[in-house]
């Protein structure tokens, strides 16, 4: 291509970045509610000397307090010595309760304040995002100037968006006492989930609206609510057709958090811009259906305050990316973190793909189903099935057939509604399609006859499919025929019940063999059993007591 040619595409390609990037004010995204902080000015400075100067030259309408760490002879401002008593801080802005107490004893002292300026020798909360209004400087190292402009205008009613939505009916968290998936909880840097029994429970104030939890959930039960999953993929989708139908080539899609704006690299006139509030906020349903949609490349700008963990997450997401892609024949790298134009500029693009059309719903399994299913019509390796690595949310479940009873036990916890039961027969059915793998069934089963494997069937119709994992011949009651168990479960309880008293004689173990109506007939109509089940009452005679 001469230079004349490669001007004119560059002009082409930027008018039709402008015009894209323009439909997107006619999108409006809207919080589904707000959280509100409410700080009076109170101040609790942490630290020793330089804390205790730090605290005196704030200025109204803040208030200073010094949680002394050291000996120190200035004062000026109200001050508690910690002297060696262990503490433990909790709360967010407006709402922070400090406790300082000896160890081992539960007499405590009390401090309740609005901010927490830590200026001490190590953080007091080791959270990789501390909550709203407490901050950490180590004085030795960092300016004391950029703690003072932490705190100017900290006084007054705050409002956020409420970054999150929680569905119950579809955690995977716990069934039954069993505890399966803690994705959310592990990922979330700012400590803001925790388990709650059968659910999990977010601080509304703690969250900072990382989005990590949304993007590793394998239900959906936790979604980014601000901006919603849908919306996000209804903009970048109109944003990709919008630019493709003004004559733009080679669209890719900028991903960058709020606070890498500066860093972004949108030179090209080919890169369309995704700002969201965290990188995190958006994970494989994002990315999938962004390349359905035209990108030949998504570039994620990962600045340099990600923290591990959501670090972390974000390379599982891209380690099930890759394996879809490649094999699928699309090249891995179409998803990748940014480093420099140097390194990435020249890696291979997604092929060019009829554009996807599919619209984006609430339902964070069927969005990425969408966009696989696109990918997976046109790809240059028409692959059956592809192997995962483990914590992928896509799987399949085999049974043990010498261990599984057909208690069911598993069907009753399944979140994904993964696992059936038959309406005639005992039999336990599987739709590849639900599955979650998150282990539910697997903590759950008492004989250990289930395992579960990651992996994706590309097939929609073999994904959706009702299967049969395992079945057995009813057992039907030996008095009226009507089934009631199945054979290895009758014979587990025979054996289960061979040296109890109650079952030697062959009437009584006939007994085991027969439906509960038919069972408690023949109990009645046998004069032994009454006598037993007599004999085992428990009588009550005013002068004996129970005997």
């Amino acid at each position: 291509m001469t230079d004349n040619e490669l001007s004119l595409a560059e002009s082409r390609n930027q008018r039709a970045r402008n015009v894209a990037m323009a439909s997107l004010n006619d999108v409006q995204v809207t919080p589904t509610g707000l959280v509100k902080y409410e700080s009076r000015g109170k101040v609790l400075v942490v630290g020793g000397e330089q804390a205790q100067w730090f605290a005196t030259r704030l200025e109204k309408p803040l208030q200073a307090e010094v949680l002394l760490t050291d000996d120190c002879d200035e004062l000026g401002v109200p001050t508690t010595p910690l002297a060696g008593r262990e503490l433990k801080i909790t709360g967010h802005l407006g709402a922070f309760r400090i406790e300082i107490g000896e160890k081992g004893k539960h007499n405590y002292q009390l401090i309740e304040t609005d901010m927490v300026m830590d200026l001490g020798t190590s953080p007091l909360l080791k959270s990789e995002l501390p909550p709203p209004g407490y901050w950490y400087y180590n004085p030795d190292q960092d300016s004391l100037d950029a703690a003072w402009l932490e705190l100017d205008g900290m006084v007054g009613t705050f409002e956020k968006p409420k970054y999150f939505s929680y569905d119950a009916d579809r955690c995977a968290h716990a069934r039954s006492g069993n505890v399966a998936c803690t994705r959310c909880i592990d990922a979330c840097p700012a400590d803001a989930i925790i388990s709650i029994g059968e659910q999990v429970q977010v601080n509304p104030n703690l969250c900072q609206g990382g989005g990590v939890c949304a993007t590793v959930c394998p239900s959906g039960a936790m979604r980014y609510a601000y901006p919603k999953s849908e919306d996000t993929l209804n903009r970048i989708r109109k944003m990709l057709a919008t630019y493709i139908t003004e004559g733009g080539t080679d669209p890719e899609l900028v991903v960058f958090a709020e606070n890498d704006a500066n860093i972004a690299p949108l030179q090209s006139p080919n890169r369309l811009s995704l700002m969201v509030e965290e990188l995190a906020s958006v994970g494989l349903e994002v990315w999938l259906s962004a390349l359905a949609y035209g990108a030949r490349k998504v570039l994620l700008v990962k600045g340099h305050a990600l923290p591990m963990s959501v670090k972390a997450a974000l390379d599982e997401q891209l380690s099930v990316k890759d394996d879809i892609l490649n094999a699928l024949g699309y090249p891995s790298s179409a998803v990748s973190y940014y480093i420099s134009d140097d390194d990435s500029g020249d890696e291979v693009k997604m092929p060019s793909v009829p554009l996807g059309t599919f619209m984006a719903f609430g339902n964070k399994r069927e969005s990425m189903f969408f966009a696989i299913d696109h990918l997976v019509e046109h790809a240059p390796n028409k692959s059956s099935e592809v192997t995962l690595g483990s914590g992928a949310p896509f799987g399949t479940a085999m049974v043990d057939a010498d261990s599984c009873t057909l208690c069911l036990s598993c069907v009753g916890v399944c979140p994904g509604k993964a696992l059936h039961t038959g309406d005639e027969i005992p039999q336990l059915f599987f739709v590849e399609n639900n599955c979650l793998q998150c282990g539910m069934c697997v903590s759950t089963c008492p004989e250990d006859a289930i395992s579960i494997s990651p992996r994706l069937l590309f097939d929609r119709e073999e994904r959706n499919k009702k299967r049969v994992l395992y079945e057995e011949e009813p057992f039907c009651c030996i008095s009226c025929g009507t089934p009631f168990a199945t054979h290895k479960t009758i014979g587990n309880i025979l054996e289960k019940l061979a040296g109890h008293a109650m079952f030697q004689s062959d009437r009584a173990k006939n007994r085991l063999k027969m439906c509960e109506d038919c069972r408690v007939v023949d109990a009645v109509q046998d004069s032994d059993a009454m006598q037993a089940s007599l004999g085992k009452q428990t009588t009550y005679s005013p002068d004996k007591g129970r005997s």
